[in-house]
């Protein structure tokens, strides 16, 4: 039997001479194909997918070339050439659903850029949103089967969806009413779709800006209003500033809440300042608007100038207080714990936790009066606790996904904690078991390239660890509720042959063979793709060893259960890539340890490993017994800088000095390619490298240390060190591009608040800043609704930008740190003089020296917003510390490198501007410095000792260290002690 050829219908389709020909070409095509990959692979050689495209461009817009046809043929025409284009969007729907072997001509022709441009014009009939909304949908579900392998995820059809013109039609269709089964389809298809495309910041940021973000959440809203959650006296807000005139009609019982509160999270997920964005739209302001302490009218007194104040006896009806708490169980308080544990060393980090204070959202009125952050929260987050409590299945994980990242962006309250171990994380824990499944209703309006249940068990394990990430109470009780046992089972199953039969398409052996070469890529069939089973285990696998990494961070006794459940093994398994020709054999879903693992999956397993290696008991014995350090050292040569970057991570504590590692490192000529990475453009891999050499050179032999410098470059080192650490980086444009205003300096500091980039800015002045006089339209369904108001969106464009700006500065300043640690660690343990001697030599003494004195210089600047004739500039805390670290090290050298040190022109003058600096490391740095110039090691140094002490008092030491024997901190209060008596007996006042 042979393959059959392909039929004339298709040359029928490409000779058609009208549109009603056309027409019948393209329903018998679509009859012919319907189920049937053979025939669809046939045709797509023959061209089918050039012939589809032609029709699609020559009949939209339906164009009469006949002016002399009366208004009912124009009509019937139109009609003709509509139907015709419905066909063949229909034929391009049954192509995708062949799999990811049809995505590669699809997207190698301009199909998808004419579908969108048909479904973004405004004359688009609503019978087309429909099919080509399913169409798209259905390339994004197999889009993971094509590039299962890509990191980041394959962002072609997302490059194509969220354009500028593209995205006005999403916001047209989320922001329409559920009026009809019709939108409510279209209503529900798009959601799904950003929910499944939206990976990349550029998008997300795009969708925020544009007005989607805020239609979504006017759909949570109508949600709101149909399940009667709408607090009580939210009609009374209805005319304030940012709300709608009335409430949004109610969404209807068939409605599906589980995709747009997907699309909600993906959208504002790592970003507080979209999330905010969210939290102030209109839909979400008008059911839940901010509740205020209410006064009676006696205690509200009116000042001449105008502005109302509270007498001095007022005291509120009310004290604001949530009515939706009410609906919520009762907790358990938490118990007060000591924040820190007992481990091996401290995590690798800038820091603990990472949840911040709430930042307060603008009000239009409150007479109350300042508040705490505590206040803040907006009554969704009370909402979406009671939905996770009455619905079920996706419904409920959603809810979940969406509430934790409002709590990990610090938009929760922090005593919710309690109430998210006893309601979150045993319903997380729940959808881990294995007879855990979803009800038929529950089931409806999926993909159907996996189950329901499989497509929930793979996400709830992402959802548990970022919920737990950095919160030791919710770990303690997801561990205690079982949770590891139950992952490290999961972790094993993961690795169970794959049950699916597939097999690859059959081919005649006689069929005539083709000449691959000589196709035009639109009738090219692309690779087979991966199976839809085994990209769920991937996923699940990679799920699973994110939340054993999220449980185990700070505690040794969790780390060593997880090698008690024996699973230490697998992970080291996922840390092995596919191997390069595995996409040619994926058709057959193998799933053994040498098939590998794609690039999330590595990602995340190397994550595991960095937990694991904080154990120092685990380190020398589970992960050395499974070999932990082979697979690491080969993802350092891995061609992606993620994945590099994820390895270097783990290694990191691998090079501690007490590891068992840190020869095998040497020994594998891991070094070099550390160095090779400390220079990289990626600076996340800059980093971790220096972390890691900063870690290697402790304490080593000499000549390992001098290679490494040599290896890094002493020109490269200087160029690192010398860097301005106060200068305002920007590496995505400047912020006065955007805006003239004299806010271009600002950004955020770590509790969320607007500050300028170089000094703390006054907060009267950001309010005035940000104070329009922008109402909302008066009608609520006007479509402009969706384009955020001038205020809101300049916010929000305003502070993406400014978090893009910090973060780079951090990682800047990140950079410099570990450059001036690696410089300290490399002159401590043995024959630490003899490598001050080599540092001098290779990095020039004085170059050195002068340096660390102008990265310690005091700065000001004058600034055209300021009345101050100059405002002076932080050193940033982290370089003042790492530099100061390094003068106390080398001031523990020998005699000539201490007289170096203390005779410096401007070295000790910028270290005693902080002796009362804010951080008590930096003020006990500073005396340490002043005990190792004048600690007498041996009577030939004693006029060296009085020389230099002499020198001190002359600077002013004595006084500045007078000024720290009250210290709020014993240790540095003991260590002033001793240098007073060093400074006193050297070199009596």
């Amino acid at each position: 039997m042979t393959r059959a050829a392909a039929p004339p219908m298709l040359l029928q389709l490409q000779n058609a001479d009208s549109v009603s020909s056309q027409i019948l070409a393209l329903r018998s095509l679509k009859n012919e194909l319907i189920g049937h990959d053979q025939r669809k692979e046939a045709y797509i050689a023959e061209g089918i997918i050039p012939a589809l495209g032609q029709v699609l461009s020559s009949r939209w817009p339906g164009t009469l070339d006949s002016e002399d046809l009366s208004l009912d043929d124009r009509a019937a025409r139109k009609a003709e050439e509509c139907d015709a284009c419905l066909q063949a969007t229909l034929i391009v729907g049954s192509l995708a659903q062949g799999g990811p072997t049809f995505l590669t001509p699809l997207f190698a022709s301009n199909i998808l850029p004419i579908l969108l441009s048909i479904l973004s014009s405004p004359d688009c009939p609503e019978s087309f949103c429909i099919p080509i909304l399913r169409l798209l949908n259905t390339i994004a579900d197999r889009l993971p089967l094509q590039s299962q392998d890509q990191w980041p995820r394959n962002t072609q059809l997302a490059d194509l969806v969220f354009t500028s013109a593209n995205i006005g039609f999403l916001r047209r269709t989320l922001s329409q009413e559920y009026r009809t089964v019709r939108n409510q389809a279209a209503i529900e298809l798009t959601a799904a779709l950003i929910g499944k495309l939206c990976s990349e910041e550029a998008h997300k940021t795009a969708l925020a800006e544009s007005g989607v973000l805020d239609a979504l959440a006017l759909k949570i809203a109508s949600f709101v209003v149909a399940k009667g959650f709408v607090l009580p006296g939210a009609e009374e807000h209805l005319h304030e500033p940012g709300a709608l005139e009335s409430l949004p009609l109610p969404a209807p019982p068939s409605a599906q809440l589980a995709p747009v509160l997907r699309a909600v999270a993906v959208i504002i997920e790592q970003s507080k300042w979209r999330a905010e964005h969210f939290l102030s739209s209109p839909g979400i302001v008008t059911v839940f608007p901010k509740q205020v302490p209410g006064f009676s009218p006696s205690d509200i007194r009116k000042a001449p100038w105008g502005s109302t104040y509270l007498s001095g006896s007022a005291v509120p009806r009310h004290l604001g207080t949530n009515p939706m708490e009410q609906l919520l169980p009762s907790v358990p308080l938490a118990h007060s714990k000591s924040a820190s544990s007992p481990a091996n060393f401290p995590p690798l980090g800038h820091g603990g936790s990472q949840r911040r204070s709430s930042h307060s959202l603008a009000s239009p009125f409150s007479l109350a009066g300042t508040h705490t952050p505590e206040d803040d929260e907006n009554m969704i987050v009370p909402w979406l606790l009671c939905t996770l409590r009455s619905e079920n299945g996706v419904v409920r994980l959603m809810a979940a996904r969406l509430v934790t990242v409002l709590f990990r962006l610090g938009l929760a309250k922090k005593h919710r904690v309690p109430m998210f171990s006893y309601l979150l994380i045993p319903m997380l824990v729940r959808m881990l078991d294995k007879d855990f499944r979803l009800t038929e209703e529950d089931s409806a309006n999926y993909d159907g390239l996996i189950s329901p249940t499989q497509r929930l068990k793979e996400e709830a394990p992402a959802v548990l660890a970022n919920l737990v990430i950095d919160d030791q109470e919710l770990q303690r009780h997801a561990v205690e509720g079982n949770a590891l046992k139950r992952l490290s089972q999961l972790l094993k199953e993961t690795y169970n042959p794959v049950s699916e039969s597939s097999r690859p398409m059959w081919h005649a052996e006689d069929a005539p063979a083709r000449n691959i070469e000589t196709l035009s890529p639109s009738c090219r069939l692309g690779p087979s793709g991966y199976s839809p089973t085994l990209c769920h285990v991937m996923r699940y696998r990679e799920n699973i060893l994110k939340a054993l990494a999220a449980l185990v961070p700070f505690k040794d006794e969790y780390r060593k259960a997880i090698c008690e459940h024996g699973v230490v093994p697998y992970i080291i398994d996922a840390l092995k890539p596919r191997p390069v020709d595995s996409l040619a054999h994926a058709s057959m879903p193998r799933n053994t340890a040498e098939d590998g693992n794609p690039i999330p999956t590595i990602l995340a397993a190397c994550g595991a490993a960095r937990m694991l290696t904080r154990s120092v008991s685990v380190l020398r014995t589970s992960l050395i017994d499974a070999g932990v350090a082979e697979p690491l050292f080969t993802l350092l040569r891995h061609s992606d800088t993620e994945v590099q970057t994820a390895a270097t991570a783990a290694i990191c504590n691998l090079a501690l000095d007490f590891s068992p590692m840190k020869e095998a490192i040497i020994s594998a000529n891991i070094i070099p390619i550390l160095c090779e990475h400390a220079h990289s453009t990626n600076t996340k891999l800059q980093i971790e490298s220096l972390w890691a050499l900063k870690h290697m050179v402790y304490d080593t032999a000499n000549d390992i240390r001098m290679n490494i410098v040599q290896t890094l470059g002493p020109e490269w080192i200087k160029d690192v060190i010398s860097r301005d650490p106060v200068r305002a980086v920007n590496k995505f444009g400047t912020i006065d591009e955007l805006d003239g205003s004299g806010i271009a300096m600002g950004r955020s500091n770590s509790a969320g608040e607007q500050v300028d980039i170089l000094n703390p800015m006054d907060d009267t002045e950001w309010d005035e800043d940000m104070k329009m006089t922008d109402t909302m339209p008066p009608s609520k369904m006007s479509l402009d609704m969706f384009l955020p108001d001038a205020r809101r969106r300049r916010k929000l464009v305003l502070h993406g930008t400014l978090a893009q700006t910090t973060q780079s500065r951090q990682d800047d300043i990140a950079v410099q740190e570990q450059t001036f640690d690696l410089l300290r660690n490399m002159i401590c343990g043995r024959d630490a003089p003899e490598m001050i001697d080599y540092l001098f030599r290779e990095l020039n003494e004085d170059d050195l020296l002068d340096t660390i004195a102008e990265t310690l210089r005091p700065r000001t600047i004058q600034l055209p917003h300021r009345r101050e004739a100059t405002t002076p500039l932080h050193v940033p805390n982290e370089i003042i510390s790492a530099a100061s670290a390094l003068i106390i090290h080398v001031a523990a050298g020998h005699p000539r490198h201490r007289r170096a040190i203390a005779f410096h022109r401007d070295l000790l003058r910028s270290l005693g501007n902080y002796f009362t600096h804010s951080h008590k490391d930096i003020r006990a740095n500073c005396v340490w410095v002043v005990i190792n110039l004048i600690y007498e090691e041996d009577q030939q140094d004693r006029d060296g000792c009085r020389d230099r002490a002499v020198h001190l008092r002359s600077l002013g030491f004595a006084e500045r260290l007078a000024g720290l024997e009250d210290d709020s901190e014993l240790d540095t209060r003991e260590r002033t002690k001793t240098a007073l008596h060093l400074l006193n007996k050297l070199s009596p006042a």
